[in-house]
């Protein structure tokens, strides 16, 4: 049975407990936001600019967090590479770089199926560590809803990590590490609204910036919904079957006041598709939609090997880029940034750089493959204003 909450919303998961799922939304509507208003107004002021074209934007972390990196080290070691790979990104842009860490709340997976076939059969999907476990058991994927408090509790370590290094609420805003993640799960987001205590408004208070995905863009559903009603910025992935009208909708609903900087648009065609980006960039254009253009090279460019492990190659994910760069400037739209899921680890998941993915010790990750360090730093070299 579907909650409440995340009634008419898809990619919801099917809590096998109701009323334990109800007992946890409750006790996360009464913790304390993990992000502050004023944070998230300074965000705001900072893509504001990034509209204007004084800054651009990196967004770049796991695929899926693991909850149990959350400590000092781990955060270090990301921070550390968003600064790296920002500094490049400069370079390139010849602006300075705001950096934003897929951090903090990435728990939660939309899956194209529900179910998958293993060993012992048909097992209910991986939908991310705050849903269920990776192992394919019908025991580890069954959709345990306490699996929320967990994450909240990773996300407030890792926000407290951010504070313990000096990359949190106290350092200055270039120097900050924001945070960001898809706002997938509604049982975990709706009760994380809070009021901002002006003119009756509210903000999601789990992230700095949340954004909607591919599969759950719906016009008319609830993930809109929610994002629509919310102070924060916020953005929303479009892929190659999205249509005009249908960009243009989701601008409506979630600028109407055509706010710089309130609405990014992250663009995932892949390489072979990326041309149909082009009517859109035109027509939000035209419609004077104010919208930050980012680049998502990695979701379009997933394939599987000949073992049926997933792979993206880097050949794909750099000619991505240089198309994108290329259709939006055309276009007349603002190229804000890059949006890529990368790794600090010594990990071997995406084609390119001297890296093969074979399945083993080095292929960890809990969903999509990810850039490591040296991929990660040659697509940030491409990103060329």
């Amino acid at each position: 049975m579907v909650s409440n909450a995340a009634s008419a919303a898809a990619q919801q998961p099917d809590w096998p407990d109701p009323g334990r799922a109800a007992a946890v939304r409750s006790a996360l509507a009464g913790s304390e936001p993990l992000v502050r208003w004023d944070d998230v107004r300074q965000l705001s002021a900072l893509l504001a600019r990034t509209a204007e074209g004084e800054l651009c934007v990196l967004q770049a972390g796991d695929c899926a967090e693991d909850p149990a990196e959350s400590t000092v080290a781990d955060v270090a070691s990301k921070a550390e590479l968003l600064d790296v790979l920002g500094d490049i990104m400069r370079v390139g842009a010849g602006r300075p770089v705001v950096k934003v860490g897929r951090m903090a709340g990435q728990f939660a997976k939309p899956r194209s199926q529900p179910y998958e076939c293993g060993v012992g059969g048909r097992l209910p999907a991986y939908r991310g560590p705050m849903v269920n476990g990776p192992e394919p058991t019908l025991r580890a994927r069954r959709a345990d809803p306490g699996r929320m408090i967990g994450g909240y509790r990773a996300a407030r370590q890792v926000f407290r990590s951010l504070d313990r290094l000096g990359r949190g609420g106290d350092a200055a805003v270039l120097e900050r590490v924001w945070t960001s993640h898809e706002a997938l799960l509604l049982d975990y987001e709706t009760p994380l609204v809070r009021p901002t205590g002006e003119g009756g408004g509210h903000y999601l208070a789990s992230t700095h910036w949340p954004w909607i995905g591919e599969r759950t863009r719906q016009p008319d559903g609830a993930h809109v919904r929610l994002l629509a009603r919310l102070g924060n910025p916020v953005a929303c992935k479009l892929g190659p079957r999205t249509t005009a009208a249908e960009a243009l909708r989701l601008c409506a609903l979630l600028d109407p006041d055509r706010v710089p900087g309130r609405l990014a648009l992250i663009a995932r065609f892949g390489a072979a598709n990326i041309a149909g980006l082009a009517p859109l960039v035109r027509a939000v254009r035209r419609a004077g939609h104010p919208v930050l253009w980012m680049c998502d090279p990695m979701h379009g460019n997933t394939v599987r090997d000949a073992s049926g492990l997933k792979v993206r190659h880097l050949d794909d994910i750099m000619n991505e880029i240089r198309w994108f760069l290329s259709i939006v400037s055309a276009g007349g739209g603002s190229c804000a940034g890059l949006h890529v899921e990368a790794s600090p680890l010594d990990i071997s998941e995406c084609a390119g750089a001297g890296a093969t993915p074979v399945r083993g010790p080095r292929y960890r990750t809990l969903c999509d493959p990810r850039l490591n360090p040296m991929q990660a730093v040659a697509v940030a070299a491409h990103w060329q204003l």
